[in-house]
């Protein structure tokens, strides 16, 4: 029987693929990659192309930004149907994401669609706030501390999240970095915050002093932590 696979590649660093997405990989028939308008699927193809069939067929799959919400459902369930006609077919089908496939990722909106009928299996990637964390050596949560993951949204009360726990991953940041800089440095925590740009890439760039960031060209894929109980400790660990 067929399978539907939504794989998570990691954030950018080859080496952070699992050996199950390898062996899922490596079964597939049809790969989709999304396409948003950005250059995300370069990224997630890269790291997975070595471990495709030759003759797999590669998939470039729109999923449109309109702000309309109604026809963005539209299309999502357009392009499930589009799934669901290879694997009628008794082809594997695999759907690449960067991070984690559960986190932020547009897979879901496929998955909400597939017919039960199918057989599914996700399997986990390494989010990009778990690879930062590990990557500089910042625990994300000790102790008793709380953890938030939020992503930065037009309705999003930046001064509120940041007030609701002890630490807080902002995810989307280039989406509203201006405004969260401002809500970091009014709630005064300016040095309690790690801010990776393209982690794991060639391209990857740290940032403890948020000053030293260009707010007009913050690149797409940057996420911060911020740790109230300080980062300064932590910066020994990173060269």
């Amino acid at each position: 029987m067929s399978k539907f696979y939504g794989i998570g590649v990691g954030v950018g660093d080859p080496e952070m693929i699992t050996i199950k997405a390898v062996n899922a990989l490596k079964e597939l028939d049809i790969v989709i990659v999304p396409d948003a308008g950005r250059d995300f699927e370069s990224t997630a193809y890269s790291i997975a192309k070595n471990y495709l069939k030759e003759n797999c067929t590669i998939i470039n799959m729109e999923f449109s930004m309109n702000p309309d919400i109604k026809k963005r459902q539209e299309e999502r369930i357009k392009n499930s149907k589009i799934v669901e006609e290879y694997l009628d077919t008794g082809k594997n089908v695999g759907f690449l994401t960067i991070g984690d496939p559960m986190t932020f990722s547009t897979y879901v909106y496929l998955l909400e669609n597939i017919s039960d009928f199918h057989e599914v299996e996700t399997i986990a990637g390494i989010s990009s706030f778990a690879d930062m964390s590990s990557r500089f050596n910042l625990p994300l949560v000790m102790g008793n501390e709380t953890l938030k993951v939020v992503p930065l949204h037009k309705k999003c009360d930046i001064k509120k999240e940041i007030e609701s726990a002890d630490n807080i991953v902002f995810m989307k940041v280039a989406l509203k970095f201006k405004e969260l800089k401002e809500a970091i440095r009014e709630t005064g925590n300016m040095n309690n915050v790690l801010m990776v740009s393209e982690s794991g890439k060639e391209s990857q760039k740290i940032y403890f002093n948020l000053d030293e960031v260009d707010s007009e060209n913050v690149p797409y894929f940057s996420t911060m932590i911020l740790k109230k109980g300080g980062v300064e400790k932590w910066k020994k660990f990173i060269s």
